[in-house]
């Protein structure tokens, strides 16, 4: 018994795992080998021999796994601090502009429906769509039939009242010699004075349907009002043209471009310069006073340089603002809520200068004061951690 007493210390002493192993064998055989001649023990004695032997094996394993953890922790190399790379730029001096895009709608700067005041079926159109046309041409002709037949109706029946208001005249103008010489009353001079007059204003009135009919019948036949190109036309030869109902639309041929904008910090204004790409279509002419599906709209003058057709669509930029001074790109400046910075670099280190937005648009910025400095081009996640980095490649420097 005492045997397995100074083998369980010595496995409790040893700091050689394969000693420590023997020790547990050599304990594991002898006990057998006693267990096999018929030697007996009491219970606790049993119970205690047991623990010692696997608190022992615990141990031993525990301390195999923090010596293997040591070893490899006094292995393992340093962390180096990261090392990357970054581009330095020169501020420059010039003029930054802040333009706006816009989806806007080409529309023909004048455009009018013609239709005929008088109704009558179409008997020829003389042109075709997008042909051009000049003020007074004849586009349209109406059938004027019926409107004639009564305009010669009248004059047959005006030459006939002309002709008895000339009868009642001469017997007015003879009654007025038998009056002078007493060879008749007074009275019968007044009958064949207003019997003229009445025939008179009969020839007159009928005179007037002519006239006005005849004015009518320049309803039927529809002329250009201006110079400009036939956009469409809607109805054709043996059509029924109905008072008000349109049948061709015109455009003068100049365009103009319609866009909507939502109201924003720098308003759009008259005046404002528009553009297609790099060029220069035209000004803003007119801000509508009412709103289109919430939106408020705006009008260029005319655009002779867009060769697209109207009802086309395009993209346009409207210069909101321009100005002069010291220009960096977008993703040199650092935003937090501080304020706005730049990372100016000065003799071999980066410190943080602060800084006043002046103008910004979707690539640059106008700042002040103006760094005399070259300043750090990153995302801004990086631009903020640039005076913790350990080694910092310079890629080269910009200049803008």
């Amino acid at each position: 018994m005492i045997f397995f007493w100074q083998e369980a210390e010595r496995i409790l002493r040893t700091r050689n795992s394969f000693k420590a192993n023997l020790s547990i064998k050599k304990i594991s055989i002898i006990w057998n080998i006693l267990w096999k001649q018929g030697y007996t023990m009491n219970k606790k004695t049993a119970i205690a021999i047991i623990a010692i032997v696997l608190i022992a094996g615990l141990l031993i394993k525990g301390k195999n796994v923090l010596q293997e953890r040591k070893a490899q922790i006094a292995n393992a190399s340093l962390p180096q601090k990261e090392e990357i790379g970054i581009n330095l730029i020169e501020p420059r001096q010039g003029t930054l502009q802040n333009k706006v895009s816009y989806l806007a709608h080409i529309e023909a700067d004048k455009s009018i429906m013609l239709s005929t005041k008088l109704s009558g079926y179409i008997e020829h159109i003389t042109v075709k769509e997008s042909q051009k046309i000049h003020k007074g041409d004849l586009l349209v002709r109406i059938d004027d039939k019926e409107l004639r037949s009564e305009i010669d109706g009248l004059e047959t029946t005006h030459a006939q009242q002309k002709s008895d208001a000339s009868l009642a005249k001469s017997i007015y103008d003879r009654n007025v010699k038998l009056y002078k010489v007493g060879g008749l009353a007074r009275e019968q001079v007044d009958i064949s004075r207003v019997t003229m007059q009445n025939k008179e204003a009969i020839a007159a009135n009928t005179k007037q349907k002519i006239i006005r009919l005849n004015h009518q019948l320049s309803y039927l036949q529809i002329l250009a009002p201006f110079n400009g190109v036939v956009d469409a036309i809607m109805l054709h030869e043996g059509d029924l043209a109905i008072a008000g109902k349109p049948i061709l639309s015109l455009s003068n041929g100049e365009k103009k471009l319609v866009f909507s904008y939502a109201p924003g910090n720098v308003p759009v204004k008259e005046e404002q310069k528009v553009f297609v790409g790099k060029e220069k279509v035209g000004e803003i002419k007119t801000i509508y006073t009412t709103a289109q599906n919430g939106l408020m709209r705006a009008e260029t003058g005319n655009t002779p340089s867009l060769s697209l057709p109207s009802g086309s669509t395009l993209t346009v930029e409207v210069l909101k603002e321009e100005s002069q001074g010291c220009i960096l790109p977008n993703d040199t400046i650092v935003h937090n809520k501080e304020g706005n910075f730049i990372m100016a670099y000065t003799e071999g280190s980066f410190t943080a200068m602060p800084i006043k937005l002046l103008m910004q648009n979707n690539n640059e910025s106008l700042v002040e004061p103006c760094p005399h400095t070259p300043v750090a081009q990153a995302n801004e996640s990086k631009l903020g951690q640039l005076p913790f980095y350990g080694k910092i490649n310079i890629s080269g420097t910009v200049h803008e």
